[in-house]
């Protein structure tokens, strides 16, 4: 009986030998499927799977040592669908190559430039440290510049500090501002040229150039002067104070009389301006210093705003559109203690408004 016994199993066993034998076969080809599939299904299409017995060997290429890591995982929990026991039998061998990452060569001198047209095209050409900064950098000039002209941004390394993304975006945004121009950076120095009709631009960008003591920057913007009807209420107002910069319309001591050839020539110059600018109407504000009480210098400051408007009416400006305005010490702009404080707040100044 016990022989008897012993024989069953030894029959069971042989046939279950047999059996697997049979079917490792399908087994091994269902397994190599699956995790072929569910390899494709993460995204990583260009892995190849080869089956031998329950070894799935892994071939093909990663982008890195973790990507290599995550196929080998999606491999190993991969299931075998055909099985009745739907179970992970199978062992993975993670044969996959990584990608070397190509060299990147060493620039100098480390370049960076950027060119705007008349017809607003900007080109840009240079050198960015990683292709992160690239990104952000060519966002950055989308931003300011809608559509532009990428011809060679390329990576490089050489840049001369940290600063150098920071000094390359503050001159992407200055040519922004510009109606023609050009930016140059070269290692640790950088210059942009151009014009515009804005004298507060081209302070702006001067002003822009001295932030990054770690470069040298200069700026060369030129004020160009607008011909014909201006419809720019920022190019009047610009205008104006470029006519005026070093300059002052002079009186007579303590007296509303102009004085000096060179003021009637300043205000001739501003007349015509204003002419230009004939959709807009003028605050003629006049400005005195602290001597004297300050109604006597409220006063003073009236009668030489209206000996301005007057002027300026004989001369061609519309009444209509211009406004006196007196407000002697109450606005200094230099120190009352000094001569040249005092110089400075005794003047006139052109306001431009919109018309009502």
């Amino acid at each position: 009986m016990r022989a008897n016994w012993f024989k069953g199993i030894i029959v069971l066993a042989i046939l279950s030998l047999l059996w697997a034998l049979f079917t490792a076969p399908n087994r091994s080809k269902s397994m190599g499927e699956d995790i072929q599939s569910a390899l494709s299904n993460a995204g990583f299409t260009e892995t190849q799977v080869d089956m031998n017995g329950n070894v799935a060997t892994l071939t093909g290429e990663a982008a890195s040592e973790a990507t290599k890591s995550e196929i080998g995982n999606v491999a190993a929990a991969t299931k075998c669908s055909k099985c009745a026991d739907k179970d992970t039998w199978h062992e993975v061998k993670n044969d996959i190559t990584v990608q070397q990452a190509p060299a990147v060569p060493t620039q100098s001198p480390y370049t960076f430039t950027a060119t705007k047209s008349a017809d607003g095209t900007v080109v840009l050409n240079g050198y960015v440290q990683n292709e992160d900064q690239r990104q952000r950098v060519l966002a950055r000039a989308a931003a300011a510049y809608g559509t532009f002209a990428d011809r060679t941004v390329r990576i490089a390394q050489g840049a001369p500090n940290a600063d150098w993304e920071n000094v390359l975006n503050q001159n992407i945004d200055d040519l922004r501002l510009l109606d023609v121009g050009r930016f140059n950076m070269r290692d640790a120095s950088f210059n942009i040229t151009g014009s515009t009709f804005l004298s507060d631009t081209r302070d702006s960008i001067t002003a822009n150039v001295g932030s990054y003591p770690a470069y040298q920057g200069e700026a060369v913007i030129t004020i160009e002067t607008p011909q014909g009807e201006i419809t720019s209420i920022d190019v009047c107002q610009s205008l104006l104070n470029e006519l005026k910069r070093g300059k002052k319309i002079n009186f007579a001591y303590d007296k509303a009389e102009i004085r000096g050839a060179e003021s009637f020539d300043l205000l001739n110059s501003l007349a015509s301006a204003a002419n230009q600018c004939s959709a807009f109407t003028f605050n003629i504000q006049g400005h005195t210093d602290a001597d004297g009480s300050e109604a006597y210098n409220q006063r003073l400051s009236e009668a030489r705003a209206n000996l301005v408007v007057a002027y300026l009416s004989e001369n061609g400006v519309e009444r209509s559109r211009m406004s006196a305005t007196g407000l002697g010490e109450t606005q200094p702009i230099g120190d009352n203690s000094t001569d040249a404080g005092k110089a400075q707040n005794r003047r006139i100044e052109f306001i431009v408004t919109e018309s009502e």
